[in-house]
């Protein structure tokens, strides 16, 4: 019996099939060599100095900045006028006793029975004492403070006196007037319009004893 023989299909499919081995291994077998590859060693990182690189650091680079302007001067202060001050000196033990005597001798004048302090006016400023005497120590035998109201004119001058705080003893408050008359200095007071003006003012006169307080 005769059978009938395919060898070209045997053939072509033998073809077929080398050609599909052949193209298997040569895809496969360099992933297997690389696989059983040893990996290489890594070298050892170098430090590279950045710093000589990228040039002077970010301070240096930067422009220096203009010093800046000295602060303004201080404002100097306002000068304030001063006012003229108080002086409390002592009357020499001379002028004391000329006192003592005009004071024997001259008829006791009668006091106002008003001070007034200007015809109607309306102070603006008042007047100042530009100058107190007191009197030494020694000179009477009474120790304490006689107030004298002064009525002060337009010219700074004493025009009366009159006694608030009597000494008790007649001779010493005449005293305490005349030196307040002959020896204080007074600055007048002004009206609103700047003009001066007679006003009264207060005069305390101690005797043997320091001032209390500071006479304005």
């Amino acid at each position: 019996m005769q059978y009938q023989t395919h060898w070209r299909l045997a053939f072509v499919l033998a073809f077929f099939f080398h050609i599909v081995a052949w193209l298997f291994l040569m895809v496969l077998i360099p992933h297997v060599f690389k696989a059983l590859e040893t990996p290489p060693q890594e070298e050892p990182m170098e430090w590279v100095e950045l710093t000589e690189d990228m040039g002077a650091p970010e301070e240096e680079q930067q422009e220096e900045e203009p010093p800046p302007p000295p602060p303004p001067p201080a404002p100097e202060p306002e000068q304030v006028e001063e006012e003229p001050a108080v002086v409390e000196a002592e009357i020499p033990e001379e002028a004391i006793t000329e006192i003592l005597k005009e004071v024997e001798e001259t008829p006791e004048k009668e006091e106002p029975k008003v001070l007034r302090s200007g015809s109607g006016k309306q102070i603006g400023q008042p007047g100042k004492i530009l100058h107190a005497e007191q009197p030494p120590y020694g000179v009477i035998d009474f120790k304490g403070r006689i107030a004298v109201s002064a009525h002060i004119g337009t010219d700074g001058k004493v025009m009366w006196t009159k006694i608030q705080i009597s000494s008790g003893n007649t001779l010493y408050d005449r005293m305490a007037r005349r030196i307040v008359e002959k020896q204080w200095k007074f600055e007048p007071a002004k009206d609103r319009n700047g003009q001066p003006m007679e006003s009264d003012m207060q005069c305390p006169v101690y005797f043997n004893m320091k001032p209390a307080r500071k006479i304005k």
